[in-house]
């Protein structure tokens, strides 16, 4: 990918080398569906390098030209719908966003999967949970007059330049089908000298080091990433004592000691700081990017793992900027209230497990104020439920991976039922941490799906979780008997070790369930809608 990097942003490609390469990643492979009323032909031509970069293969499933936006014949198996209108083929309508909005929401009501509607040449938008509006106003605005080229509309099918083409190309396939089909980021690693600023601070001292425009840039947005919920913690060979003093004394740094959740600086290996700081936040590599300026770190960091996410900053710190705008899997449509919560609880995490050593389990729970709420069939965390679905890996059953309207389906079926775990104590709130869901069979209930944030594992508290909402299941439906199902993947084992210590014998076979909260250890609610 550092090759692709090259490629993509150093090299500046013309359109002409992006129709020329040849994508070689294979899977996971995608069916993105595209209704339209122009062209789209254009963008799949020029998007696979940036599909390369995002890790992605996708086939596009294209609607012939419709106007009228019947949605007939529509395929509803695809993964996304993109819905590429040019809204100056309404022209002659005189409420041309009533008419648009309308047939979106029909088209919500038809389509179980995520939208992704993208206007073109008019000024109509629209945005719920599942239909995201991309806005082609940046680009219009960076092209000016050769945003349109409706002389080669006969021959390419659409008004939309071939210069445009190639920066929706860019941001679909860097950005926005990453942000709705993969799993996000959740954490940025970065390296100090020059990285985050010129100069080298052991040898530079701190008013040495040069803060040049382009590092400006690329430190406010790193503090950015970092309010919208993404870990940002760094690996450094330095002194810690001076990390923690050229923060404490730079004024003008964009960034602050309190933007990080953890700080490695040290004189080990890159990879042994990068293995320290995933144990801390208790995620894998996997999830991560490393942001270094030194090829040969970032090398051996690819090595030790293999699946971690790398851009090698460059001595121009607006290209490495502009790099981390564009990286796959840092964008978010949504904000959740989770969001905001995450670093405060992993730090809270550090305080828990000194405290932890220092009593028993029991009276360790009970002194820090441990709450869980166990919630029902509430449609209003739905977008919560599907988030995490979608990013749990290490806790979770089946990898259903659910959209948003299956929950919804989900929690509307009286067959079902949805039940979340919230978790609280005296350091913090970690929010909704814990989901499953549960089917009603004849005389037992079976467990569809169970998946638990990885912030909430090594607590002591994942057998309350658990099967505390279990247990809320099987009460919502009236029987005692209990039916699991579980599927082993290549990141699930924390699951699959829970199963076979306390769930094996529910594996095969429905048996008899009977599972209580321990009493006076942890503040239990449970709230049915």
């Amino acid at each position: 990918m550092l090759s692709l990097q090259k490629f993509l942003f150093d090299d500046k490609p013309t359109r002409r080398r992006l129709l020329e390469y040849k994508q070689t990643i294979i899977s996971p492979s995608y069916r993105i569906g595209v209704y339209r009323n122009h062209s789209f032909e254009l963008i799949e031509h020029t998007i696979g390098a940036f599909l390369d970069y995002a890790e992605m293969s996708v086939q596009f499933d294209y609607s012939d030209y419709d106007d009228s936006l019947s949605f007939a014949n529509l395929n509803q198996t695809t993964d996304l719908l993109i819905l590429w209108l040019d809204l100056s083929r309404y022209n002659n309508l005189q409420n041309i966003n009533g008419f648009v909005i309308e047939r979106i929401r029909y088209l919500e009501s038809i389509y179980p999967n995520p939208i992704l509607f993208v206007p073109f040449a008019g000024d109509c938008s629209y945005q719920s949970e599942r239909v995201t509006c991309f806005s082609l106003d940046s680009i219009e605005s960076t092209l000016g007059s050769r945003f349109y080229d409706e002389r080669m509309e006969p021959f390419s099918g659409t008004k939309m330049s071939a210069a445009a083409c190639l920066l929706v190309s860019e941001q679909l396939g860097l950005r926005y089908l990453p942000a709705l089909l993969k799993p996000s980021l959740k954490a940025i690693i970065v390296d100090l000298d020059n990285t985050l600023y010129q100069g080298v601070l052991g040898e530079d001292g701190i008013d040495g080091i040069v803060l040049t425009e382009g590092h400006i840039s690329l430190q406010q947005q790193l503090k950015s990433l970092a309010t919208q919920g993404l870990f940002l913690c760094i690996a450094s060979k330095n002194e810690e004592r001076d990390v923690i003093s050229l923060f404490d004394e730079r004024k003008d740094f964009p960034l602050r000691k309190d933007d990080f959740t953890k700080i490695c600086a040290n004189w080990n290996s890159k990879a042994q700081s990068i293995e320290e700081i995933a144990r801390y936040l208790n995620i894998n590599p996997d999830s991560m990017l490393f942001i270094d300026d030194n090829m040969g770190e970032l090398l051996a960091v690819a090595e030790a793992f293999p699946q971690i996410k790398l851009i090698h900053a460059l001595d121009d710190a607006q290209i490495t900027c502009r790099i981390l705008s564009m990286y796959p899997g840092l964008l978010r449509l949504h904000s959740h209230r989770e969001d905001k919560l995450r670093k405060g609880d992993v730090q809270a995490n550090e305080i828990r497990r000194r405290l932890q050593g220092t009593s028993s389990p029991e009276e360790y729970l009970r002194s820090i104020g441990t709450k869980i709420t166990f919630s029902l069939n509430n449609a209003q965390q739905a977008a919560r439920i599907s988030e995490l679905a979608n990013k749990t890996n290490q806790f979770i059953f089946c990898y259903r991976r659910y959209s948003l309207s299956e929950v919804m389906s989900l929690i509307q079926r009286d067959d079902a039922v949805v039940v979340t775990a919230s978790l609280s104590d005296n350091l913090s709130d970690s929010g909704i941490i814990g989901v499953c869901v549960a089917f009603k069979q004849k005389g037992f209930v079976e467990i569809d799906e169970c998946f638990v944030s990885c912030r909430a594992l090594g607590r002591g508290l994942d057998e309350i979780i658990v099967l505390g909402m279990f247990s809320c299941a099987i009460k919502q439906f009236g029987v005692n008997r209990l039916k699991i199902n579980f599927v082993a993947g290549e990141r699930n084992h924390p699951a699959g070790q829970f199963v076979e210590k306390k769930l094996h014998n529910f594996i095969e076979s429905d048996e008899v369930f009977d599972y209580q909260v321990p009493q006076n250890v942890v503040e239990v609610e449970v709230l049915s809608n």
